[in-house]
This record gives C-alpha cells, sequence and structure tokens, in this order.
C-alpha cells in the first residue's frame, strides 16, 4: 500500500534551492566511499589498502570511511564474545591485526596526498566489555537498580552502555577525537547511533572539534533534529521507497512526496546520505521496522527478500538518483563499484562494466554544482506513474536528468521550457540539444543525466 500522498513536484524545488551544502567547503561536492579493510584487501592491512587509491581517485571518491579500526572484545567469560568492529576496547589505539598506528598515519598521509580525505567510525554509544574504562571510569556508564553496569540493549549484550549524564565521559570522548585529529590528521566522523547520543553533548562537541580543523560529520540517525550540528544524516527512507517503485507497488512520482516532506522536515542544506548498500544490509531485517511510511504489509517483503532483487535490475538507475537528487551525497560501498551490493569477503578488483558506470556518475556529482547545490524542480512529462525527471540549476550550471524505473520500455515527452538547450550527456558523451518539447526513447531501467557546466565549475 503507498501510503504518503503524492503532491504536485513543483512543491519540491525552490524553497532551499540557495542554500549552500551543509559542513566545510571542501567536502560539498565529495561522493563518500565505505570500506571495510577486511573486506577489501587480501589480509585486512593499512598499508594493503594504499594499493587502492589510484582506483578510488580515478572512480572520483572523495572522503573514505573506514569501519571502526580500534582494538575489540576482550569480554570476560560470563559475557557474549564479540569481535564486531563496534565492540571497542581502546579509542586511542588500533586493531593489531590492520597493522600498527605508523600504518595507519601513513595510510591517510596518502589518502591525502591523492587529494581524498578520511573519516573514522566512531563509536559513541557503547564500549566492549574488555574496555579498560569499565574498571578506571566506572562512573561512564549507564548502571541498573542494583549497581551493575548495563548491556547497550537486548539486542547488543556484547557491549555496555555509556551515561551521557556524566560530563567528564564528554571531555573524555573530545579528547579521544582530538587524538586522532592532531596526531593522525583525520578529517572527520562518522558516528554510531548517534541519535541515542543527547543533542546537547553534540552540540557542544562541534564547535571544539571545528576549532581543531573543519571537519566532516555523519550521523548514523535519520533525524532531522541532528541537523544543523551534524553536516549528512543517513537517508533509509529513499531505500524503501526504491524497492516499492522497483516493485511496481508504488509510482515513481511517489518520490514527490518523499522529498516535499523532506523538505519541509530538514534544514536548508541539510546533506542526505543517498546509498543503495552499506555494511549493514546484509541483514535483510536492517532498518525496516522504524519506516513510518511504509504499510507493516510490506515488511515481509522486505524481510525476506535479498537485496539485489529488491532492486530488480534497476540499482544502476536508482543509483543515479542516489547522486542527482536534491540535497545528496552519493555514497558507495566497497564492491558497489563492482556491482556487488552484500558483504564480500575478499573482493577481487577485476574489470567490471560498473566501474565505468560509477566513474562517470560520481565526476559528474563532483563537477557540476547545479548536482550537489543546485535548485530543483519537476519536469512535466508524459509517464510520471514510471519515468522520472527533473532539472537542477546552480548558477549556469544545469543538469536534466530522466530515469526510468521500470523494467519495460517507455517512450516519453518532456515539457522542458526554459531549460531547452546544448547538453553533453554524461554517460554516452552525446552532445545534444534539448527541445522544448523533448522526445525519449528510454529502454528498461534506462538513465540520461545531461549537463551544462559552466567553465568555472570544480572538481
Amino acid at each position: 500500500t503507498f501510503l504518503v500522498a503524492v503532491v504536485v513536484g513543483c512543491r519540491t524545488a525552490d524553497a532551499a534551492a540557495a542554500a549552500p551544502p551543509a559542513g566545510p567547503a571542501w567536502a560539498w561536492n565529495l561522493p563518500v566511499y565505505e570500506t571495510a579493510l577486511d573486506l577489501a584487501t587480501p589480509h585486512g592491512k593499512f598499508l594493503e589498502f594504499e594499493q587502492r587509491l589510484d582506483a578510488l581517485d580515478d572512480l572520483g571518491v572523495g572522503i573514505i570511511w573506514f569501519l571502526p579500526i580500534f582494538p575489540t572484545g576482550g569480554n570476560p567469560p560470563d559475557k557474549p564474545r564479540s569481535d564486531s568492529p563496534y565492540c571497542v576496547r581502546d579509542y586511542y589505539d588500533v586493531n593489531p591485526r590492520y597493522g600498527a598506528k605508523e600504518d595507519f598515519k601513513h595510510l591517510v598521509a596518502a589518502i591525502h596526498a591523492h587529494g581524498m580525505h578520511v573519516i573514522m567510525d566512531w563509536v559513541p554509544n557503547h564500549t566492549s566489555w574488555g574496555n579498560d574504562m569499565i574498571r578506571t571510569h566506572p562512573e561512564f556508564y549507564q548502571k541498573d537498580k542494583d549497581g551493575h553496569i548495563v548491556e547497550a540493549s537486548s539486542a547488543w549484550r556484547d557491549v555496555a552502555k555509556l551515561d551521557y549524564a556524566n560530563r567528564d565521559l564528554w571531555e573524555y570522548m573530545y579528547q579521544a577525537r582530538k587524538y586522532w585529529i592532531t596526531q593522525f590528521d583525520i578529517d572527520g566522523f562518522r558516528e554510531d547511533v548517534a541519535g541515542a547520543i543527547p543533542l546537547e553533548h553534540w552540540q557542544w562537541l562541534r564547535p571544539k572539534l571545528n576549532a581543531l580543523k573543519p571537519v566532516f560529520m555523519l550521523a548514523e540517525a535519520d533525524e532531522p533534529r541532528l541537523h544543523p550540528v551534524f553536516d549528512m544524516t543517513y537517508d533509509w527512507t529513499t531505500q524503501v521507497n526504491f524497492y516499492m517503485i522497483a516493485r511496481g507497488a508504488w509510482p515513481a512520482s511517489s518520490l514527490d512526496a518523499l522529498l516535499d516532506t523532506e523538505r519541509q522536515k530538514f534544514l536548508a542544506g541539510a546533506i542526505r546520505m543517498r546509498h543503495l548498500t552499506n555494511h549493514d544490509m546484509a541483514r535483510e531485517q536492517y532498518a525496516w521496522d522504524n519506516r513510518a511510511h511504509l504499510d507493516q504489509s510490506e515488511y515481509e517483503f522486505l524481510q525476506k527478500t535479498p537485496l539485489p532483487a529488491k532492486y530488480k535490475g534497476g540499482d544502476r538507475a536508482f543509483a543515479v538518483l542516489c547522486s542527482t537528487l536534491p540535497n545528496s551525497k552519493p555514497m558507495v560501498w566497497n564492491g558497489q563499484e563492482l556491482g556487488i551490493l552484500a558483504n564480500t569477503h575478499k573482493l577481487q578488483w577485476n574489470v567490471s562494466p560498473y566501474l565505468e558506470f560509477y566513474r562517470k556518475l560520481l565526476h559528474a556529482y563532483r563537477r557540476n554544482p547545479a548536482l550537489y547545490q543546485g535548485e530543483f524542480h519537476n519536469i512535466a512529462m508524459s509517464k510520471p506513474e514510471a519515468v522520472y525527471a527533473f532539472w537542477r540549476r546552480a548558477g549556469q550550471n544545469r543538469a536534466v536528468v530522466v530515469v526510468n524505473l521500470t523494467d519495460q520500455p517507455k517512450h516519453v515527452t518532456l515539457e522542458l521550457g526554459e531549460f531547452a538547450g546544448h547538453y553533453t550527456e554524461v554517460f554516452t558523451a552525446e552532445d545534444r540539444v534539448l527541445a522544448a518539447q523533448e522526445k525519449l526513447d528510454l529502454e528498461s531501467w534506462a538513465y540520461r543525466v545531461y549537463l551544462h557546466n559552466d567553465s568555472q565549475s570544480r572538481e
């Protein structure tokens, strides 16, 4: 059941048109690449990952997000064993299986030498039961009525819940992050379970981090209240829309309602991390039970359908939207550039037709401000139930995006009006003059991204 009323497309357009993206200017046009060393390299080593940097730079990656690199586990016998990277044993060290601290420092310097940036995955909500803070600072942890430290949740019994009512914990966490910024030149953080931490803490922390350097901050949360202290939040809602559109249960135009709701709830300039997959999404139940706009009758489909099948072969079409919808910053999970959406151990970095697709898409995002900060407006067209079309504009930079969100070919007529003119299509490099009333034949899951770039555009 499609629960959200479809609104007129133009309502998603102009209110936030002039707002620049949140966060430091260096990050505005940079796509994010999430990686796990254990999956991305033969032996899961920092120095091995340096061999990937040329390829990632060529792909168009601007920010590399590493899953937590801290030592893990050490839980006592009465607690569940865990080697999860989110079961942190020491915030000031690296997991020795990845290498030494000096290896990580060398990797960060190599990433910077390639013109890319680094964000660490920080775990502020809980620690392992083997973390020395349990002995040295038991006051940092939440306790039950009998004074015993509590588990983070019934699902996370392997970790102990931290207590942000204690302001000394705030200072500890600031000093730990400061260490990685000042000693390793880290550029920002992805904050795990960010919505579980008091907003007042984030409001206190962010200016202190910015005083060290202009950092980029990503919250693992889909909550408007976390802006503007965070630059980017997870977009979990669009993914469900994509699945329902691919399934044929919702029309392509259902994206209008989603974007209109987002425009009303989120601050102008707030960045949304658009993505098809991430390290959690091998779990089919990931984040679906908290989607208020989804009828519960759809949960079984979402929980039992493998991720690639949810996109029904349209993953490239939806990836285009992740890079072109308003307020978007695309995130690519390692292996996605090979067409792999699940967690795959020891990825083989072979030639793939997906590589060229993502290279062209990410570089287009980087070089045309219309895509990362431009105003947005739907294009009137003949088949809005099947095809999603819109234009973007920032100064003299323009983009026209047309995506067939069905597995059937479509012939459409676009009413471009003032957006008629000369463009270059991103994926074919075709130079084309788009007419005021443009007719297009689109194969199944087809995508067209037409750009007109101002000569001053950056990359």
